[in-house]
């Protein structure tokens, strides 16, 4: 199973200066039920903004970068090439992001799980994807946020 975890708000803003513009305790609680013991891909700069909020790669995961280079990380494994790397991968696997690493695996992605933030931000990096294979369902709201799951068809 193949799936995209993120958080956006309502016009698509997934990011600012290679961070999130946001903080919700609660969307972190679900994003770490969802990836716990599982395996996570995701990009060298998602990975450096993790790195530096924690110091060290998500914990009780194994963590996978794609990556253009080879410059060995602690405690995760590169990826070189994304597609040849999720086409071969024979375990469930949680994509988090960035924006380029979502764009290249979108095609692969049988469930995409969103959190909307229902208020605007300041940012510098949005997606748009298309829905039309997809089925959504809301999982749970709450005053700040909408959790759904989107499974393709």
């Amino acid at each position: 199973m193949i799936a995209l975890v993120l958080a956006m708000d309502v016009h698509g803003l997934i990011g600012q200066n290679n961070d999130l513009p946001w903080h919700y305790p609660e969307d972190l609680k679900y994003f770490k039920e969802l990836t716990l013991n599982k395996n996570v891909l995701m990009g060298r700069k998602t990975y450096d903004s993790i790195f530096n909020r924690l110091g060290k790669a998500l914990p009780n995961r194994q963590n996978y970068v794609a990556s253009r280079h080879n410059k060995p990380i602690k405690d995760v494994q590169l990826v070189n090439d994304i597609h040849s790397f999720i086409k071969d991968f024979k375990d469930d696997l949680y994509i988090i992001g960035g924006k380029e690493i979502f764009e290249q695996s979108k095609e692969y992605a049988e469930y995409i799980y969103i959190t909307y933030i229902k208020h605007l931000y300041q940012g510098d990096t949005f997606i748009n994807f298309d829905y039309s294979q997809f089925n959504m369902k809301i999982i749970k709201e709450t005053s700040d946020l909408i959790f759904t799951v989107y499974e393709r068809n």
